[in-house]
């Protein structure tokens, strides 16, 4: 029992043997390529003139010509009072009026048909474009404030205002307030416009979550019966008789545990992020997360920077899955009851997604764990982790990852040397 190079692939091809784990990542496998295609998939009666059907493929796949020659364009005061006419809701043509004083007034008219643009394919995608932009600037300052005098400072003075709000609601110190305020002096302003909303990277950052969820259930299936096998087998009591200890089993075992659910994570992840790219395109690489995510994230990042980094974050967490699942079936000697435990805490996390901000450090501990972080907006969540320097989210959650994971396996390590009351 020395040589752990040779527990270990025993272990790991044991374990990979089992029918159930093939069946169940095949499972998870697709549902997580699903995910893309159900962006896709359906069709769009486009009307006005003459009535045409297309698909949401053809509608994505034309999207991504830019029809409406919006790449490299900045977000600005031209392109939004552009948007708002194209959109419809306010037209530039405007009638004056002159009374019997010689006295002139304008007025804007209202277009009554807010669907002129839509002829052709074409057509629709063009006004499709430029809604992006009016959904862009109307989530940031109002639909109240969607007038044609908007401008381009009215937008991004709206983006500083609703950072600020934010910082006041999480309850930011001073300290934390200052950096944030140093990073948002790197922020590119205007924004310039890249790609299109729900492209490849955009859908695989949004996609990312429920992948981990998906790993987290593979963990669940594949390592909830590793450990209590021995038990069931009454062979747990005989290895710790052994010359060397249960010690290389048990370091054998673990880390074939972490290695299927690492594999697991990089299976799912990596069809998710095939079909994202492959279907939607990944045009939207070098988009700013403000322009089409979070509009009051503070810190320059682009959408293919936010998706690489979730990604990887979430392959982190499939070992902390994989820890927590062997410490359960370590604790209740049983595959099944391990199994009901594992999914009943993945339910709890599901169901509370946040805690309320009147307990604020126990809200942003829980909003890290791993089967919470990235529900509710917590990726652009403001708060801050003070170590001896300021931690964003992104450089937190892994660190806390790191501790529970060795926290969990000491404590499995301790649960596998009980001798059983047999």
């Amino acid at each position: 029992m020395r040589n752990f190079g040779t527990l270990y692939r025993f272990e790991l091809k044991k374990l990979w043997h089992r029918k159930m784990i093939w069946i169940a990542l095949a499972i998870l496998t697709a549902a997580a390529v699903l995910i893309p295609v159900g962006a896709v998939t359906g069709k769009v009666r486009v009307s006005g003139g003459t009535d045409q059907v297309y698909s949401l493929y053809e509608i994505v796949q034309r999207q991504r010509t830019d029809p409406a020659g919006l790449e490299g364009r900045v977000l600005d005061t031209d392109l939004i009072q552009e948007a708002i006419e194209k959109m419809g809701v306010l037209s530039r043509t405007t009638i004056t009026v002159i009374g019997s004083d010689n006295a002139e007034a304008s007025v804007t008219v209202r277009q009554a048909d807010p669907d002129e643009l839509v002829r052709t394919l074409d057509g629709y995608v063009v006004q499709w474009e430029y809604g992006d932009i009016w959904n862009t600037v109307e989530t940031a300052v109002g639909q109240e404030n969607m007038t044609e005098d908007l401008t381009g400072e009215d937008y991004y003075a709206a983006l500083d205002e609703a950072r600020q709000q934010a910082y006041t609601v999480r309850g930011l110190s001073d300290g934390a307030r200052a950096w944030w305020d140093a990073q948002a002096e790197k922020l590119e302003r205007p924004l310039t416009i890249t790609g299109y909303p729900a492209g490849g990277w955009c859908s695989l950052a949004e996609a990312a979550f429920v992948v981990n969820l998906f790993i987290f259930l593979f963990a669940i299936i594949a390592l909830s019966g590793l450990f209590p096998l021995e038990s069931q087998r009454r062979t747990d009591a005989l290895l710790q008789c052994a010359r060397n200890g249960g010690t290389p089993l048990y370091a054998a075992k673990l880390m074939t545990g972490l290695t299927v659910s690492f594999c697991g994570g990089l299976i799912t992840l990596g069809s998710t992020a095939a079909g994202c790219l492959i279907l939607l395109g990944p045009e939207d690489a070098a988009t700013a997360v403000q322009q089409l995510m979070y509009p009051a994230y503070g810190a320059p990042m682009t959408v293919r920077q936010l998706a690489l980094t979730v990604c990887g974050i979430y392959l982190a967490a499939s070992l902390i899955h994989a820890a927590f699942v062997m410490a359960v079936g370590l604790l209740t000697r049983g595959g099944t009851s391990a199994m009901a435990v594992c999914f009943g805490t993945m339910m709890l996390f599901i169901m509370v997604p946040a805690l309320p901000m009147s307990h604020p450090w126990l809200s942003q501990l829980w909003s890290l764990l791993p089967t919470v972080f990235g529900a509710n907006g917590v990726l652009a969540d403001p708060r801050l982790v003070h170590l001896g320097g300021y931690l964003t989210n992104f450089q937190a959650a892994p660190l806390l990852w790191l501790v529970l994971t060795l926290a969990l396996a000491a404590l499995a390590w301790l649960l596998h040397r009980r001798v059983p009351n047999k």
